[in-house]
């Protein structure tokens, strides 16, 4: 039986076609490959199809328009037979071709779609975070919304403390970001320089900033754009003493020495609430809450480290803070170990739970009444717990460690976008810890090295 020979088209015979003509066939070899249609309805350029069976119907797939010259759109002969053999080759594989290219499309759509759904949400994205107001511009906001309430001097008055009193840090930051502890550091060095009065000043500056952008956003007409995101007032938990009281108390470099070499024998003072005064100072004037209600297994004397939860900042997000352990810190939890190594809880006195709160501060006041609390026979003013943190602030700062490098010992106001990276990597900051931490023992040991204890 004789083959039918297969049938080719050339560039001859398609430049030949005339409109309305006979359509030409080239066969792609092997059965059921399927063959290239050259049709020519109209005055236009030769149309090529591929063409197939389904269930014994014919079907026709555009290829593309033949270009009969150089200058001329569409696709060479060439070009034409090597897209018909892809889509042979996908036949072979795909009966219903028709169906499998427009589920094709519909999914390279849905592609596109999704492209754009992305790329809209990350333009909606940066306009939402470059609306979100700073401290800078809620200040400026605030200064434009006063303009003709109040005299120019008092506008002059408070640019001046924004340019002298708040830290260029803090005017970045965003205004959902600001704490209480953000308003103390913008507070505390006025307060410390001496004017009490200015620092009341700043702060019912600042507290009325607030307070305007709590509302000022949702106020139709206003000119700024920006969003502060302000679900409560920042300045309303800080407060400034009158002059005629201490700001903060500290410990002298007596005081301190005192305290630490006598409070282990302090009547009523057990032994595991003294070496617990002496482990927090230890380590650099840690929260004695969080240390205190630590077990165990937060304190690993083979890395030298201390995992505490802090649980301070807007929201009570809970938060990793890892503090280096000096040789002074390891030897005091040896000394508790041998005491309550049995137990869950290093700082305890029941085994049952740790320490109660209140037992710091009534434990500190026994010492405080205690014979020991004498200097040059001068009974030294009562303190507490909190003192103790602050009294490390303190000799941290004499000693020329740098703030930065003290707030993250003590995990001072690691909140916003710092503190969102700090949860999420809490180790990352250890190589900077531990050189405060050594900084801070050398310091301590200095201060303890040669001290009087007698009283």
């Amino acid at each position: 039986m004789n083959k039918r020979a297969p049938s080719f088209v050339n560039d001859q015979m398609l430049k030949g076609m005339k409109p309305g003509c006979k359509p030409l066939t080239e066969s792609l070899p092997g059965r059921g490959s399927g063959a290239i249609m050259f049709k020519r309805p109209g005055d236009g350029a030769p149309a090529a199809f591929f063409r197939y069976y389904l269930d014994g119907k014919q079907k026709l797939l555009k290829i593309g328009d033949y270009r009969s010259t150089h200058r001329a759109t569409g696709m060479t002969l060439i070009e034409i037979r090597d897209k018909a053999r892809a889509m042979s080759e996908r036949l072979r594989h795909e009966p219903d071709l028709r169906a499998a290219i427009e589920a094709d499309d519909a999914f390279k759509e849905a592609e596109r779609q999704e492209r754009i759904r992305q790329f809209e949400a990350l333009k909606q994205k940066q306009a939402d975070e470059a609306a979100r107001g700073s401290v800078a511009d809620l200040l400026a906001d605030y200064l434009l919304a006063r303009s003709g309430k109040v005299g120019e001097r008092q506008l002059a008055e408070w640019r001046r403390v924004i340019e002298a009193d708040i830290p260029a840090s803090i005017q970045k930051l965003k205004c959902d970001a600001v704490t209480p502890a953000t308003v103390e550091k913008i507070l505390t060095p006025i307060w410390k320089r001496g004017a009490t009065s200015q620092a009341e000043k700043v702060r019912a500056f600042l507290r009325a900033a607030f307070q305007y952008g709590l509302t000022a956003e949702h106020t139709i007409g206003r000119a700024s754009g920006k969003r502060f995101g302000l679900a409560l007032n920042p300045v309303d938990a800080v407060k400034v003493e009158h002059a005629t009281r201490s700001v903060e108390r500290a410990l002298s470099d007596a005081e301190l020495s005192k305290f630490w070499h006598t409070i282990e024998i302090t009547e009523g003072v057990g032994p595991v609430m003294a070496l617990l005064f002496k482990f927090v100072i230890a380590t650099g004037g840690q929260r004695i809450a969080q240390v205190a209600r630590e077990p165990w297994s937060s304190f690993d004397v083979d890395k030298k480290v201390m995992r505490l939860i802090d649980v301070k900042g807007r929201g009570s997000v809970k938060r990793v803070h890892l503090v280096p352990l000096t040789d002074r810190a390891v030897e005091i939890l040896e000394d508790v170990f041998e005491i309550n190594g049995e137990e869950n809880w290093p700082w305890t006195s029941t085994g049952k739970a740790p320490f109660v709160v209140t037992s710091f501060t009534h434990a500190i006041a026994d010492w405080c009444r205690s014979k020991h609390a004498v200097i040059d026979g001068k009974r030294i003013e009562r303190f507490t717990p909190r003192d103790l943190r602050r009294t490390c602030t303190q000799l941290m700062q004499r000693h020329g460690i740098p703030d930065e490098q003290s707030d993250l010992l003590q995990s001072h106001g690691q909140t916003g976008v710092v503190g969102r990276h700090y949860r999420n990597n809490p180790e990352a900051y250890l190589p900077a810890k531990i050189e405060a931490m050594e900084a801070f023992e050398a310091a301590l040991a200095a201060q303890l090295k040669h001290l009087d204890t007698t009283s």
